[in-house]
């Protein structure tokens, strides 16, 4: 008996112990906290798809378990590889959740002997560069570039640059694109805007942390949804929320073991709490420590920075005026958005030899609705896996432009088509792999649409006429050119220029007018060809738009154009400012032909 009376006193002087220092363990985890909070880097923004918009209204797609109310729908694709090369550069915008960004995490592969060059920037230009080496034995990873805080940095947007000359269309370099809706816009390939997003984490430090944790609990952009969705819960949200939190905390205070205070009870909920906070943010890699594996970024305000044995200056974004072909769209990072048959679980990407690629099964189709490009090419390689021989095909809506039998095993087959004869025209891209013999699977390695960017320009030819009106606030018609065409033509080149990164689109008009102002031709078109929409002018370089106007036969002399932009779905003029600082009336440009005709 003496014994046993022992052990429980043992026994309760040891439990009494251990809850009396609750509060020890809840000050040993704050410290810890503390200590993070001072040195570490904290995960600023949410990444990849948060909330992917519905098409109906019960279709909630919520990141990472998406699902509706009926059933539970696949699960959010793997992130799709996407290849940038020699003057290609690939841009991502984002919107900072907190102050004091001072990280970003970007994933990269690529040549052991390249290296990537990086820009941040902001609406003023360039703030900060640096450059990524590969190691001699690659393996993609996620890189952290690191740059002094930028203290006012909450809702203001970036963009983050990836451009790597030195690497070619075999041997690229690759990160990684992710489908859905996130804060920010969408990535960038060249100038053109496409939908998807890098695969970007942003990370903040200081008095900023607080503001990135509300921002990973409760999404900026998840709160928006619930607005547009539901308004009244929406605005209810928040303060929903905290009540639940309370009513949790009340109960577990409540369910507190017998004997224990209530004292007691919230030194092991402060513990428990901070334990889980600690647990989810270290172990996600929602905080990270300095290493030496850190990229620092160069700062690029007030600085001359001096080119290094790369050529490398640093705080120079790529240029984009060049003769060579440019990516003006890539079929891996829109995948996402394609038509996929026979399902979307069997269409996947993958690396082959270094280059990304669409593993399809032996019958498939995946369709891209796009425009063709003026000066465009598709290019891709194609390359059967297994025992039997694939047939791949490319075709333009219902337009087969190539097709060829590749056997299992074999060599790889290249497409390099011209698309000129198609130029401007809007349908769906269709490529196409029937199993002719055999089960082997087919391959469409790195498979891109490219162009000739011949219509930007770094100054205005010696031909054209000078103009200077400028259209709303942002973009000017600085001259243009009117010449004889076949036949009864007349091509009419209007060289604008952006004054920054334009977020609308508009159709251009230009009208062909007599002496009495009648109309006598007309083209309505987005630019180039409706090719090159004002949302992907990039800001300095002139773009040369030329529209083709055919004369009824007999009309009288042209004397004057009028030319002017236009809401597509509204049909709303742009307001135009003239030369002489007024405003045109009826939202146009009248200018002289000048004896053309």
């Amino acid at each position: 008996m003496g014994y046993q009376v022992t052990r429980r006193r043992f026994t309760f002087h040891n439990s009494s112990f251990i809850i009396h220092n609750s509060w020890f363990w809840t000050a040993v985890l704050l410290l810890i906290l503390l200590v993070l909070l001072a040195i570490g880097r904290w995960r600023g923004t949410g990444t990849g798809a948060q909330v992917q918009a519905p098409m109906f209204y019960d279709a909630h797609y919520l990141y990472p378990r998406p699902w509706t109310q009926e059933q539970e729908a696949p699960g959010v694709p793997d992130p799709f590889p996407v290849a940038f090369y020699s003057d290609n550069s690939i841009t991502q915008p984002f919107v900072s959740g907190a102050n004091n960004l001072e990280m970003v995490e970007v994933w990269l592969i690529g040549s052991p002997y390249g290296w990537v060059n990086v820009t941040l920037a902001d609406e003023t230009g360039p703030l900060y560069a640096g450059q990524v080496d590969f190691p001699e034995t690659p393996k993609g990873r996620m890189v952290r570039l690191t740059f002094p805080p930028i203290p006012d940095a909450a809702g203001r947007t970036f963009w983050l640059t990836l451009a790597a000359p030195a690497s070619t269309a075999d041997r690229p370099a690759i990160t990684h694109a992710l489908g859905g809706d996130k804060v920010g816009g969408a990535i960038h390939l060249n100038e053109y805007p496409r939908p998807g997003n890098l695969a970007l984490r942003t990370y903040v430090g200081g008095t900023a942390v607080p503001a990135a944790l509300l921002e990973q609990l409760l999404p900026d952009l998840f709160r928006l949804r619930l607005q547009q969705y539901k308004t009244v819960k929406g605005e209810w949200f928040a303060l929903l929320f905290g009540v639940m939190v309370g009513l949790t905390a009340v109960y577990l205070l409540l369910a507190r073991p017998s004997g224990q205070s209530v004292w007691q009870a919230m030194g092991w909920l402060a513990a428990g709490l901070l334990a889980g906070l600690l647990v989810w943010q270290v172990g996600d890699g929602r905080v990270r420590l300095p290493s030496w594996a850190d990229v620092e970024m160069k700062d690029c305000v007030g600085r001359q920075m001096d080119a290094d044995e790369r050529g490398f200056l640093g705080c120079e974004l790529p240029v984009i005026l060049s003769d060579d072909l440019r990516v003006v769209n890539d079929m891996l990072p829109i995948l996402w958005t394609a038509r996929r048959v026979p399902e979307e679980r069997f269409v996947a990407t993958t690396i082959v030899d270094g280059r990304p690629a669409i593993r399809v099964p032996g019958d498939s189709l995946i369709g891209y609705a796009l425009d063709v490009p003026r000066n465009g090419r598709f290019q891709a390689d194609v390359l059967a896996e297994g025992q039997g021989v694939v047939r791949f095909a490319v075709f333009f809506n219902d337009t087969m432009l190539a097709e060829q039998e590749v056997v299992g095993g074999g060599r790889p087959y290249r497409f390099d088509l011209d698309l000129a004869a198609i130029a401007g025209q809007g349908g769906e891209l269709r490529l196409v792999t029937e199993a002719k013999e055999g089960a082997a699977v087919g391959l469409w390695v790195q498979p891109q649409l490219l162009a000739q960017s011949d219509w930007l320009l770094a100054e205005l030819p010696e031909t054209a006429v000078p103009a200077g009106h400028q259209f709303a606030d942002d973009v000017t018609l600085v001259g243009y050119a009117v010449t004889p065409g076949e036949g009864e033509t007349l091509l009419v080149t209007l060289y604008w220029q952006a004054a920054r990164p334009l977020t609308e689109n508009a159709t251009v008009f230009v009208h062909l007018l007599d002496a009495n102002g009648n109309l006598l031709a007309q083209s309505d078109a987005a630019p180039v060809q409706n090719s090159y929409p004002l949302t992907t002018w990039p800001t300095g370089p002139l773009i040369a738009d030329t529209h083709t106007l055919t004369l009824p036969t007999g009309s009288s002399p042209a004397v004057q154009l009028a030319v002017g932009l236009y809401q597509p779905t509204t049909l709303a003029r742009w307001p135009v400012l003239l030369p002489d600082g007024s405003v045109d009336p009826d939202g146009r440009a009248l200018l002289p032909v000048l004896g053309n005709r």
